[in-house]
């Protein structure tokens, strides 16, 4: 409604020094496998933290998402890393919030009720990542901690062509409602998938119609634009 920046996903690149950007696609499951994405998670949340204060040092209050994965999720010592950090940084928790898929949910659900609970008894928010794609049970959503659904980009993909994935986006966004959540729609390209989420009240949109993935330098930059 506000036509706004509101938030921003930290997304991680591997700058490597021959084959220059490397993406996440490409890294990410080996870092799993090795066990260095625990590593490479807290690298990410203090990095996160770190240009969190310095856009609020700027005026800007723009919530940042982390995507967390399964192995975060399982590392007893994530809760007290991300608390350390928000501490150092003086960083305004609520400016942060924790992305999670549905397969991490439905995993080991006490250990993700317990870290996610904590989270938000500090004051960040949480939002489950491509909602739709995980084989899962909807019970999680009734039970969990949770702020938003973020619907999965290939939901969104064929929206104005396609009669069942607007019957889709459409019950998804008034079965969240219902239960007093907020509705991101991931990949939107087109004006006229733009204009079907806001005429269907979808909260809030992301996607390369507005910025593809940048540098925090040019992040600013679209925030002193929008200003």
């Amino acid at each position: 409604k506000t036509n706004c920046i509101t938030k921003a996903e930290a997304l991680i690149r591997w700058n490597h020094p021959k084959n220059g950007l490397v993406s996440p696609n490409d890294f990410i499951q080996i870092a799993e496998r090795s066990g260095l994405i625990i590593t490479i998670g807290e690298w990410v949340i203090n990095r996160t933290c770190e240009i969190s204060k310095e856009l609020s040092r700027l005026g800007f209050d723009i919530k940042i998402s982390i995507n967390l994965s399964p192995s975060q999720v399982a590392d007893s010592n994530l809760f007290n890393y991300l608390k350390t950090s928000v501490q150092k940084h003086k960083v305004n928790p609520e400016l942060l919030e924790l992305e999670v898929n549905e397969d991490v949910l439905v995993d080991d659900y006490s250990v993700v009720e317990k870290l996610l609970s904590k989270a938000r008894t500090m004051g960040m928010s949480v939002s489950v990542d491509d909602f739709g794609t995980g084989y899962s049970s909807l019970s999680y959503l009734k039970k969990l901690p949770l702020d938003y659904l973020k619907i999965d980009r290939s939901f969104i993909k064929e929206i104005v062509a396609d009669d069942n994935d607007k019957a889709i986006v459409k019950a998804v966004i008034a079965m969240a409602h219902n239960l007093n959540l907020c509705v991101t729609a991931e990949g939107v390209e087109t004006q006229e998938q733009l204009t079907f989420l806001v005429n269907n009240a979808c909260n809030s949109v992301q996607g390369y119609m507005f910025s593809r993935p940048i540098t925090i330098a040019y992040f600013i930059k679209l925030l002193h634009e929008q200003q």
